[in-house]
């Protein structure tokens, strides 16, 4: 049998986390719009809501958030949520990844999600230099592990602390 590629296997969990956050979201805001953007197709709503559309000229198929969207109240967009998935051990560069489309997003929840969990040493680093922070926007990075058997993010690994 034939071994399946990392991104396909990444690919795999799109669809399960863009579920899972969908309904944390809307069980807590209301409504919510997450869509799966990884391969840099971003439908209309989503491109309708974003107000400096510019940024869509620096995304396509090679740097696009694995999943984007927005919570919305009644008086329109409220917050901009962008998600990086990983298979593996969560690294430097994915949290600089993860901080970038948040802050081209402005979004307000800019979240990591890995099957594994927050590696101690970006703990350490967290807390001695504050990496998960944006500085632009005054949020941060949470990072959040994925649980396949029950899919769903375990609700004490999120790091530095729950988004919801």
């Amino acid at each position: 049998m034939a071994s399946k590629s990392r991104s396909k296997l990444e690919q795999e969990l799109y669809k399960p986390v863009r579920d899972f956050l969908h309904s944390k979201f809307a069980a807590k805001f209301g409504n919510c719009y997450l869509d799966i953007t990884a391969k840099g197709h971003f439908e209309e709503t989503l491109k309708r809501a974003v107000h400096h559309d510019i940024i869509f000229a620096f995304l396509g198929r090679k740097a696009s958030p694995d999943l984007a969207g927005f919570i919305k109240d009644e008086f329109g967009i409220k917050d901009f949520v962008t998600v990086e998935v990983k298979l593996d051990k969560i690294t430097l560069q994915d949290i600089y990844q993860a901080k970038l489309y948040g802050d081209l997003f402005a979004a307000k929840y800019a979240l990591l999600i890995s099957p594994l969990p927050t590696p101690e040493e970006v703990k350490r680093l967290h807390q001695n230099l504050f990496i998960l922070y944006r500085f632009t926007s005054g949020w941060q990075v949470y990072i959040g592990q994925w649980r396949e058997e029950f899919q769903e993010v375990a609700e004490n690994s999120w790091f530095p602390e729950p988004p919801f």
